[in-house]
């Protein structure tokens, strides 16, 4: 298993310099996740390439580059087809980088944000919307060369595994593959508390499309109603002896990505994840 790391990548192209590279390499992650701010389609390719180049000298990889949470499902034709310009537009910034994929989600009915809850979001309507969108993008990903990795979430159109799994048959192309983040399929308490079959259905079903994995734990809040959240590594319910085993069994190549953490965080998070997987007899390739 390869180890990656989202969030010490500046947002900006001009903050990435040797001393950045030099640190996350410090780390031992050998992979990274981009997330640069600005309109794709403005966005060079020489100052995109000196990135590249900057982390290729420390032996980076960049494994995913943002895809601007464009809503690609939306009911508006015209907002949705700007949606897939977008995206189009990401998939070459992701060739420009030398990265393995664009991680894009679906984007939100709701307009406060691309993750943020609405019924709209769980209709046939968003499917066929997403579905659309994906097979007119996957043109720039014939011609880049670059795949799209799905980002999913309970509060999105890829709420659950079988529809994820549904999605992805009726785009009907190898370019749009998965970004597996097990923690963001959890709809409720009882899966966070005994998830190990939610696991297993998305290594069952989506196992053969995953391109990447998000590492992060989930915790469930001593408040009113209902609040389920992300932590650190170790520090939750999630069951890693499960998902790492599963994981390393699609392919010892794949890259385990630790995400949505401070900075300050990170460094026990990998302290984690190394010590878990040299528990179960998985080796971290370098």
């Amino acid at each position: 298993m390869r180890l990656g790391v989202a969030g010490l990548v500046p947002r900006a192209l001009d903050a990435v310099t040797d001393r950045v590279a030099a640190k996350i390499s410090e780390l031992g992650f050998g992979g990274v996740v981009t997330h640069f701010l600005g309109d794709p389609a403005t966005l060079d390719a020489d100052p995109l390439r000196r990135v590249r180049s900057i982390l290729a000298n420390h032996g980076i990889r960049i494994v995913q580059s943002w895809g601007w949470q464009q809503p690609l499902v939306h009911p508006d034709e015209n907002v949705r087809r700007e949606a897939v310009r977008t995206l189009r537009h990401a998939v070459r910034v992701a060739a420009d980088l030398g990265a393995d994929m664009v991680m894009t989600g679906p984007g939100s009915l709701n307009q406060a944000g691309p993750w943020w809850p609405h019924p709209g979001n769980h209709s046939s309507a968003a499917e066929d919307a997403l579905v659309l969108s994906l097979q007119e993008a996957t043109v720039a990903c014939e011609s880049h060369g670059v795949p799209i990795a799905l980002e999913c979430h309970v509060t999105s159109v890829l709420d659950s595994p079988v529809r994820v799994q549904r999605v992805i048959e009726r785009v009907g192309t190898r370019w749009v593959k998965v970004n597996l983040d097990a923690v963001n399929f959890i709809p409720d308490l009882p899966t966070a508390f005994d998830h190990g079959a939610l696991v297993n259905e998305l290594f069952d079903r989506l196992g053969p499309h995953v391109a990447a994995a998000h590492v992060k734990d989930v915790y469930v809040e001593d408040r009113h109603v209902v609040h389920i959240s992300e932590t650190v590594p170790g520090d939750g319910l999630f069951d890693f002896d499960l998902f790492l085993r599963r994981y390393e069994a699609l392919s010892p190549e794949l890259y385990a990505i630790i995400e949505h953490l401070p900075e300050s965080l990170i460094p026990r998070a990998a302290v984690f994840v190394r010590e878990k997987l040299r528990a179960l007899s998985i080796s971290v390739l370098e």
